[in-house]
Formats: structure tokens, C-alpha cells, sequence
């Protein structure tokens, strides 16, 4: 078994440059699949999850030539709309598929989509806004089998929650659609945006209204090859920042957009972090003390739920009592049980926890369960004063770029072993 050995409580200083964004990445490429011709995608990022969905891609026919840090994609070749269940274990970026399989050949076939395990990941909205485009959707042994016999055509839509998933998904599958496809209550994550700016790049007509939460779409014949670079990784610049409070120290994150982490950057402030930007850069420094908060996570431009973790894990060492709330995903407290064990005090309550703040961790060994909470447990170690082990780091592999190289480079002591 992997696992990492943590030597902590080390103050760690320095700079990071963040990489590409693993959530804009799934859909970038997903939509490179509507193009027949070769497209490069820059700041890819060399992650788990991104390895084992090009993986995917050259199983189904599409040509994929990968670079360092960067992919060309070539479907020009019919490939085959299908991913079936052993190929989706663990890789939630497989939905965004759905909607590019049906653009392009007007058919899918689907298994389970994969991803953590960190509460239900419902996809109701996805089929509501696919119905509405004409897709007709069933079940066959757990795999969504998707067909469009009569052609897409446009719709106006209203989704009953801003989901992220659905939104690209609908906006990948009405590209081709006949006529106007307008999507209200839209998700406005900054990797929507990037989506809508490489397929508009690429020939579509996407228009974002007002605040962004309503998206239109003009349907198009077909769309041109372009190179595109996507945009680097909120919730990678968010964790480095943390990890600046959790370990007294003051870290630099370079190749970030600030104006995605607006409410990270508030909070942080509010905790007793000092905070500069400036321009693709953001500063956090420790200033002697930790300062208890609240924190309910909630759909762009609120708090992100994938920051969720980390934040609660400075919480921990805050000079008082904080309350964090998830309303987004219920299984997100599943680090509780392993900073209980370094000495954490916390009390989970139906969606939030209330956590009184104690003078430090204490070295301990814990499990990584999933993605964002195996990383929050990583910084916890590095906190904790001597030695710790944070088993299945898989899990971290899956979502964060040569995060050990990082680390050390800030004057961190973590290194990966075999029992």
C-alpha cells in the first residue's frame, strides 16, 4: 500500500504555480470531440483523472496525441459514443460526454458517472434539460442509453438548481440543435465560461445574459479546429493559500485568476490571513493568529464546496468557535473521524459542523477518502508537529498536479513510500 509520510509543523514559505483547472479541462475536451479536425488544448494538467479520460478517448476511436502539459485531439474519425461501467470507476469528468456523444452522433451509452464518493450526485437535471432538446433517455442495467431519432432542436429550459453538470451538458448537446436553445438558471462557474469561450472560439453562437445565469445558444452547422489554453485551478489555488494559515507560514500562488476566488480571498481574510493580489498572483501570510468564522458553501460565485475541507481544517486551529454548513454535496464531513484522531474538535450536526478551535494538531496516522478531503488531511499533517501517514493518496493523485514537488519546494517534508 502507498501512502505518504509527512514530517510537520515546519513554517512553509515560497511560490506555487497553479496549473490548469481539472473541472474546465472534462468539458474543453469533451467539446473538442463535436470538431472534426485536430485541436490543441494547452495547460492541461498532469493529474489522475485527466490521464485516465484521454485514456478513454483513444478507447473509443478518437486520436489523442498528449505533450506536456498540453493534448491534441483529433475526431475527424467516426468514434464510438460509449463508455461502458468498468471504464467509469472514479472519473466523474465522464459526464460532460453525454452531451458531446449526443451532439455529435445523436447517441449514448453511459455508465454509473463516477467521481468521489462524497453524497448523491443526482442527474435529473441533465435528463430534464436532454428531453427537452429531443433526447430520449432510458436505463439498461444502470448504463443511460441516450438517442435522439428525430434530431436536436431547440428549447427553452429551466434548471431547478444551478448544476454545473447539466448546464455543460445541455450547452454541448444544443451546439448542432436546430434553432435557439435558451438555458435558465444556468450554473456560472468560471469553467462554464471557459467552455462557452473555446466552443464560441471554434465557430458556436453562445451568448451569457446578465448575470450570467442565462445562457443562449444559437444552434450551428459545425464548428472549426482551435488551439485553446484553459484556465488554471481554482480550487488548487484556494488549497495553497490554506495551507499558508495551517502552516504559519506565507506562500505565493502564481498563474491564477483572483476574481475566481473573490469569496475564498474574503473568507480567508475574515479568518486573520493577510491577503495581497496582484494581478495573476495572490499572497496569503499568517499574522499570529487564526480568527473563527462561518462558512456555507454554495454555487458560483459563493463559496465553493470543493473548498470546503480545506477550510474546515484551518478552522480547527482558529482562536474560537466557527460553523461550517454544506449544502451541496452531504458527505463532505467525511475528514471529521481523522482530524478527530490529531486532536480536532469537532460536532457534526445534519449539514454543519461546529468546530472550536484547538492550539494545534497532533501527528496522527489518517486515510484519504476522496479527493478533496485526502488533500485537506495532507495539509493537516503538515501542521501537526512530527510524524504522520496519510494513506491511499490515490485519491489526492486524482485532482492535484505534482503536489509532493510542490510541497517541498515550499520547505515541506513529505515523501511517498510502500509499506
Amino acid at each position: 500500500m502507498e501512502y505518504l509520510e509527512v514530517n510537520g509543523g515546519k513554517i512553509l514559505k515560497g511560490e506555487v504555480l497553479i496549473s490548469g483547472s481539472k473541472n474546465a479541462a472534462f468539458p474543453v475536451l469533451s467539446a473538442c470531440l463535436l470538431i472534426e479536425g485536430k485541436c490543441h488544448i494547452k495547460n492541461i494538467p498532469n493529474i489522475l483523472d485527466v490521464k485516465k479520460f484521454l485514456f478513454q478517448l483513444k478507447k473509443i476511436g478518437v486520436n489523442v496525441l498528449e505533450g506536456e502539459h498540453e493534448v491534441e485531439i483529433d475526431a475527424s474519425s467516426s468514434f464510438k459514443p460509449e463508455i461502458p461501467p468498468e471504464e467509469t470507476e472514479n472519473i466523474r469528468g465522464t459526464q460532460t460526454l453525454l452531451g458531446a456523444f449526443i451532439a455529435r452522433h445523436m447517441k449514448a451509452s453511459i455508465a454509473g458517472l463516477g467521481g468521489c464518493n462524497i453524497g448523491k450526485r443526482p442527474i435529473d437535471q441533465h435528463i430534464k434539460g436532454l428531453e427537452s432538446l429531443g433526447v430520449e433517455i432510458s436505463w439498461d442495467k444502470g448504463i443511460l442509453k441516450a438517442h435522439s431519432p428525430k434530431g436536436l432542436k431547440g428549447n427553452k429550459i429551466f434548471l431547478d438548481m444551478p448544476s454545473v453538470g447539466a448546464t455543460e451538458n445541455i450547452i454541448l448537446a444544443s451546439v448542432f440543435a436546430e434553432g435557439e436553445t435558451i438555458i435558465e438558471n444556468a450554473a456560472r462557474e468560471p469553467e462554464i465560461k471557459d467552455l462557452i469561450n473555446f466552443l464560441n472560439l471554434a465557430g458556436a453562437n453562445i451568448e451569457v445574459n446578465g448575470t450570467g445565469s442565462t445562457i443562449v445558444v444559437h444552434g450551428v452547422k459545425k464548428l472549426k479546429p482551435v488551439e485553446y489554453s484553459i484556465i488554471p485551478d481554482r480550487i488548487e489555488a484556494a488549497t495553497y493559500l490554506i495551507l499558508a494559515g495551517l502552516t504559519k507560514g506565507k506562500i505565493k500562488i502564481k498563474n491564477t485568476l483572483p476574481y475566481h476566488l473573490e469569496a475564498v480571498i474574503m473568507k480567508l481574510k475574515e479568518i486573520g490571513l493577510d491577503v495581497s493580489v496582484n494581478e495573476n498572483e495572490i499572497t496569503a501570510s499568517y499574522k499570529g493568529r487564526l480568527l473563527p468564522t462561518s462558512v456555507k458553501t454554495l454555487p458560483y460565485p459563493g463559496f465553493p464546496t470543493d473548498v470546503q475541507s480545506q477550510i474546515l481544517t484551518l478552522l480547527t486551529l482558529a482562536n474560537g468557535s466557527s460553523v461550517v454548513t454544506e449544502t451541496v454535496f452531504e458527505n463532505r464531513f467525511r475528514i471529521v473521524d481523522d482530524l478527530l484522531k490529531m486532536g480536532a474538535n469537532i460536532r457534526v450536526e445534519g449539514i454543519s459542523a461546529f468546530i472550536t478551535g484547538v492550539k494545534e494538531l497532533k501527528p496522527s496516522v489518517v486515510t484519504a477518502k476522496d479527493l478533496r478531503g485526502g488533500m485537506s488531511l495532507l495539509l493537516a499533517t503538515l501542521s501537526a508537529k512530527g510524524t504522520s501517514k496519510v494513506l491511499e493518496p490515490v485519491h489526492i493523485d486524482r485532482g492535484y498536479e505534482s503536489y509532493i514537488e510542490k510541497i517541498k519546494g515550499l520547505g515541506g517534508d513529505v515523501e511517498r513510500k510502500n509499506s
